[in-house]
């Protein structure tokens, strides 16, 4: 009996130092994760219409007299085709 209990004791400890330490190292894979896509980033262009910045991946894009501009939103866009035909 006294073996027994000792055996479950003994089971327990080892399964709780287990997940600590993959917990530890899960961490730490979410934290290089982290680091790394910080540093990566996404390149930034300038709204030629109002001049904000916006993610590239997220640009309203258009060709307008042979340029490739890259605006904020719609409406930018589309101010920027009237003034520039005029």
């Amino acid at each position: 009996m006294i073996r027994a209990a000792l055996l479950i004791f003994a089971a327990m400890i080892v399964y709780s130092a287990l997940k600590v330490l993959f917990r530890s190292a899960i961490r730490g894979y979410q934290e290089d994760d982290r680091r790394r896509t910080a540093v990566q980033g996404e390149e930034m262009v300038q709204d030629p219409e109002c001049r904000t910045y916006v993610v590239k991946s997220r640009a309203v894009t258009r060709r307008i007299n042979g340029k490739l501009c890259s605006f904020c939103s719609e409406a930018c866009a589309q101010q920027y085709e009237v003034k520039s035909r005029t």
